[in-house]
């Protein structure tokens, strides 16, 4: 909350530095942010609160976790932009380039080398023993309809175990947040480290609430001795296979694989012993909807669909792994469509599908589901992709399947949806465009 400083909130500060004329610039949460040096100090935030990496203009860039600053002789700001891996500049001239999205993306970890780095395992004892998936990258949580904004991806993999059961790191990895253990006592409660993170889990304690006897796990007490807090501190290290604590009510580990901002989806960055999946995902229902929303349907029962303008193709699918229940329904990994004229395909195909090989941006999640999806809390799982759409990690845009740029005739939707492990499942679905 930006305002005069005794009004004004943070985040988590975690970087200072002062520049010449007293005002204090601060690193918090994924913004800069400048208390002036005024007789009354006002506290604003200069860059885009979002998290993001974006150049430019001060007040559209965007920064993920910046951790240091420093002001060097000429008075430029150097920022330490933790997890985006660089260190940019704030400058009263353009004397740089802006980065470009193939540069982003040669920061960001590969899936392929990501999984060679350390061996294989599950994040419970034994470590090569199959667990249910209970929910993959990508996924709605909450529901969509009109003027509901409680909507968000889920950002990692879901594996299920049970009530206190211990849960472990998956890889050797070093502790680097300021603050690296949040909600505390609640269901999300977390850690997260530079490339996993880890939820649902009471951090360093037993099912009753026992600490272990770790000392990197650092507890606070109120005045009755009730632990009310943990504290992980910077620079704790720890191996695969030690313990994390013990799965809360959710009763499963929420794994996160890859850094805040460029999350992988956690069955390509990492080997899990002896898991399979030879179930095809399902298509339940195929629908087309105008421009506006309005749905497309036949005339009576043996017409053909007709097609005129623009139309959204929505598919209603989900997926299961092997030895899922079978109420469990997850997403699935892709989703798109082909257009063909007779046997051949037609030379129109606009640019389309929908893939989690990574984590969605935020804005992107109406792109994915049409109203009527929902999952999570609300009890009912369905996913109404929006298969006109094209969603692929930063990118996304809105599609459509556009009549205009076809020539009047019978033609066929080849619509298809595919699992992470190659199984696809499609269906065909007939329409007729008239000019």
């Amino acid at each position: 909350k930006d305002g005069f400083l005794l009004s004004a909130a943070f985040v988590q500060p975690t970087a200072l530095a002062v520049d010449t004329f007293g005002s204090i610039f601060v690193g918090d949460g994924n913004s800069i942010r400048m208390i002036s040096g005024e007789i009354f100090p006002i506290v604003s935030t200069v860059a885009n609160g979002e998290r993001g990496f974006t150049d430019g203009e001060i007040w559209r860039s965007r920064f993920n976790r910046p951790s240091g600053l420093a002001f060097d002789d000429a008075g430029n700001l150097l920022i330490a932009d933790s997890d985006n891996r660089v260190i940019r500049r704030f400058s009263p001239e353009r004397t740089g380039t802006d980065i470009t999205p193939d540069q982003i993306a040669g920061f960001r970890d590969k899936p392929d080398e990501f999984r060679k780095l350390q061996p294989p395992r599950w994040p419970f004892d034994p470590p090569g023993a199959p667990r249910e998936i209970a929910g993959t990258l990508g996924e709605l949580r909450g529901e969509i309809k009109p003027g509901n904004n409680d909507i968000h991806f889920h950002n990692g993999l879901d594996i299920a175990g049970a009530y206190g059961e211990t849960a472990r790191f998956v890889r050797d990895e070093k502790v680097l947040r300021p603050i690296a253990a949040e909600n505390f006592g609640t269901l999300r409660e977390l850690i997260r480290l530079p490339t996993m993170g880890y939820i649902h889990i009471r951090l360093g304690r037993n099912s009753s609430g026992v600490p272990f006897n770790d000392p990197r796990f650092v507890f606070s007490k109120d005045s009755a001795g009730k632990i009310v807090d943990v504290r992980v501190p910077r620079g704790s290290a720890f191996k695969a296979g030690e313990p994390i604590g013990t799965l809360n009510a959710m009763n499963h580990v929420h794994l996160i694989a890859g850094r805040n901002g460029s999350e992988m989806n956690a069955l390509d960055a990492l080997t899990l012993p002896g898991l399979t999946d030879s179930r095809p995902p399902t298509i339940e229902k195929v629908m087309l909807f105008d421009e506006n929303w309005r749905p497309v349907e036949t005339l009576t029962k043996d017409s053909r669909i007709k097609l005129t303008g623009k139309t959204r193709i929505v598919v209603r699918a989900y997926d299961q792994a092997d030895g899922n229940a079978e109420r469990r329904r997850l997403g699935v990994y892709e989703v798109g469509y082909r257009i063909f004229h007779g046997d051949a395909p037609s030379r129109y195909n606009p640019k389309n599908g929908i893939k989690f090989g990574r984590m969605p941006t935020t804005n992107c999640i109406k792109l994915v589901y049409a109203d009527g999806s929902k999952s999570g809390a609300t009890g009912e799982t369905i996913f109404n992709y929006i298969a006109t759409n094209f969603v692929d990690g930063d990118s996304c845009q809105e599609g459509f399947l556009d009549s205009s740029e076809l020539e009047s005739g019978i033609y066929s939707l080849h619509i298809f949806v595919a699992d992470y492990f190659g199984n696809i499942t499609t269906k065909n679905v007939a329409f007729e465009v008239v000019k």
